[in-house]
């Protein structure tokens, strides 16, 4: 048994010492044993940290001893390649999700010792702390057992002479960062949906600060690697989006739904004791969406270009049997998901039925209709809509790939309610309710107005008119509100602006979507050597056609664009493949300005090698405008969530405090 073998038993039984320690304190409140569990947990931590830097060393110096290495690196591969094959694949993507948990975790051990030591915390907040960290470590237990399964310390069996390096798709500055941040988020959902746990199983309100907190982490870091793994795709693979709807994709969506959806929840469990029941369900629900997610890009069940294993047999059935029968970390997964979803409607259902009967509002005004409880209401269920219908499309679409209009055209409805929802509770502040409703009313008619003159034009233009109002409507609430604190003291200042910061991120993203999608102009074109023309609101000019033999075979275009007499791009685009290999990549020309994208792909090259006749090359021209308000809104989202972070973080108040003097 090698080292890291050794560090990947021993996981289990810390866990289990862990388990066993913290129930017996639960039981009979002795000190030792409390003690014990932390010891416990912080040896997980470091077991799990020091399993991470071993893996790491192999990778840096290519020790092909090991199967893993093997598969996803290589010797002539650059450094930053060869340290992103730690996570290239299942075995050190499920190590760094274990890592997170643990120390997500023992922060939480520690920081509740340490109020409990303090007196900080009541006699109930501080058994449901001890609660949820048994819940905790019995999820982490799970998910270490099925880390046995995908070892990535297996030796490999007969000693290869070459390791088979990163897929060429995957060698991208991107990759170094994207995974680690994925699986640090799925991480952080473990000590979220043990929080909803506790809050139904033990009475206290310790759960809810635990429970914003790591979903905050959770949401900041998903939103990061969503925009992350858009852009990636939008700069490498050449079809010119950035978001397709993939199985793989709408599944990685889900979870930050969920998180969104109950980080508002949230805010009136902290401000009203709201929610008492939904809130935990909601925390629940977000790592049940991950493992759900992980289940589809691992299980090969849904046709997906990033799924870890080709999909195997007919239909979904089928596939699914394959899986089950032939992985033992996917049928691990099915397992740990099923029992995570009995325990869920087992405690909720309980709760339920035990909880008091809420308590008739007499509403006869427009204004009690529409107050700031029944729209935050509305906008929370409204969100629980969105995760639903796309829930449900992705199921549908499991033997068979959905295009991506049957999404929008079913989520524009909620979409446009949701940002109904979100006018009216942050403008009734400062206009009359119905003021407020006559323009939603006025925003939803202009809506299917533009909708449908555009939609006369062209398929799926109809989403650019349509989101264009209510983007307009929703984005002077976000700002409206802004503008009120600009008065106020720093620290309260930038704590209100954090979550509107965020939320006008996401219209923008939201706009940036219908227009870039909607109005994007695309045309593909065959032009010999010389020849020009008329292509995407350009005239299109190749100049060029060469093949570059070497390491890397590469196929170049060079071409030019004019508008009128003017010239807006001299270029080239290629297609590349490493010697041996029968896999083309696309390398794209692209160029940013404010209000579109220019972007240019080779798809066919002809090269006469005789020279009896011109060369000839297919290039596909495409005008993408807007989708610079997507990028913009992504940093807008997630900056707004790192500054609401920073500013309930008790070292970021002092610090805002100082310098707001």
């Amino acid at each position: 048994m090698n080292p890291g073998d050794l560090l990947l038993h021993l996981n289990p039984l810390l866990l289990l010492a862990s388990l066993a320690a913290g129930a017996l304190h639960l039981r009979d409140g002795d000190a030792e044993k409390r003690l014990l569990q932390r010891v416990s947990l912080g040896l997980l931590l470091g077991s799990l940290t020091a399993s991470l830097l071993l893996l790491g060393s192999y990778f840096y110096r290519t020790a092909l001893e090991f199967e893993y290495v093997t598969d996803y690196s290589a010797l002539e591969l650059p450094l930053r390649y060869k340290l992103a094959g730690v996570w290239a694949g299942r075995d050190g993507t499920l190590l760094i999700w274990c890592w997170a948990a643990a120390l997500a975790l023992n922060w939480e051990l520690w920081r509740g010792a340490a109020a409990d030591g303090a007196g900080a915390l009541r006699r109930g907040d501080a058994h449901q702390h001890r609660v949820f960290v048994l819940f905790a470590s019995g999820i982490l237990l799970a998910l270490a057992a099925i880390q046995l399964a995908i070892n990535p310390f297996t030796l490999s069996d007969p000693l290869p002479t070459a390791g088979r390096g990163l897929n060429p798709l995957l060698q991208s500055p991107w990759m170094t960062i994207h995974p680690p941040i994925v699986f640090t988020a799925y991480g952080f959902a473990v000590p979220l949906y043990a929080a909803g746990l506790a809050a139904l199983v033990a009475h206290g309100d310790a759960w809810l600060d635990v429970g914003r907190r790591w979903a905050r982490w959770f949401w900041l870091l998903t939103a990061s690697a969503l925009t992350m793994g858009g852009y990636w795709a939008y700069t490498t693979l050449g079809w010119g989006g950035f978001w397709a709807w993939d199985p793989v994709e709408t599944s990685g969506l889900l979870p930050w739904l969920a998180a969104t959806t109950f980080l508002h929840a949230a805010v009136m469990g902290k401000r009203k004791r709201h929610y008492a029941l939904l809130g935990p369900l909601l925390a629940m629900v977000v790592l049940l969406l991950v493992l759900f997610e992980s289940f589809v890009t691992r299980g090969g069940i849904w046709l997906s270009v990033h799924a870890f294993l080709p999909s195997q047999g007919e239909n979904a059935a089928q596939r699914f049997m394959s899986i089950i029968a032939n992985d033992a970390s996917v049928k691990g997964l099915v397992l740990l998901l099923g029992s995570c979803l009995t325990a869920t409607g087992f405690v909720t259902a309980r709760a339920y039925s035990r909880a008091p009967p809420p308590e008739p509002r007499q509403r006869e005004k427009l204004e009690e209709w529409l107050d700031e409880d029944t729209t935050f209401f509305g906008a929370i269920y409204t969100q629980l809509l969105i995760l639903t219908v796309t829930l449900v499309l992705l199921l549908m679409g499991v033997n068979g790939y959905l295009p991506g209009f049957v999404f929008e055209s079913r989520l524009a409805l909620f979409v446009a309610l949701l940002a109904a929802f979100f006018a009216i509770y942050t403008l009734q502040r400062w206009h009359p309710v119905r003021q407020l409703l006559g323009w939603c009313v006025a925003a939803a008619g202009t809506s299917v107005i533009l909708g449908l003159l555009l939609l006369g034009a062209r398929p799926g233009s109809w989403m650019a008119g349509a989101a264009l109002p209510w983007a307009a409507l929703a984005g002077y609430a976000a700002l409206r509100y802004l503008w009120s604190f600009r008065g106020k003291p720093l620290l309260p200042r930038l704590r209100a602006w954090g979550p509107y910061i965020a939320h006008l991120g996401i219209i923008l993203v939201a706009l940036g979507y219908g227009v870039s999608y909607g109005l994007d102009q695309v045309e593909t074109i065959e032009l010999e050597e010389g020849g020009s023309t008329e292509a995407a609101g350009f005239t299109v000019t190749l100049d060029d056609v060469v093949m570059r033999p070497g390491e890397e075979n590469r196929l170049e275009a060079q071409f030019r664009l004019h508008r009128g007499e003017r010239l807006v791009v001299d270029g080239t685009a290629a297609r590349i493949n490493t010697a041996d290999t029968a896999e083309w990549r696309t390398l794209i020309y692209l160029e940013h300005h404010l209000d579109r994208d220019i972007y240019v792909t080779l798809d066919k090259v002809w090269i006469d090698t005789e020279g009896d006749e011109p060369s000839r090359a297919t290039l596909t021209v495409r005008q993408i405008p807007g989708i610079m308000l997507v990028w913009t809104g992504a940093l807008l989202t997630t900056g707004g969530m790192a500054l609401t972070i920073f500013t309930d973080w008790a070292p970021g108040k002092q610090w805002l405090r100082k310098v707001g003097k």
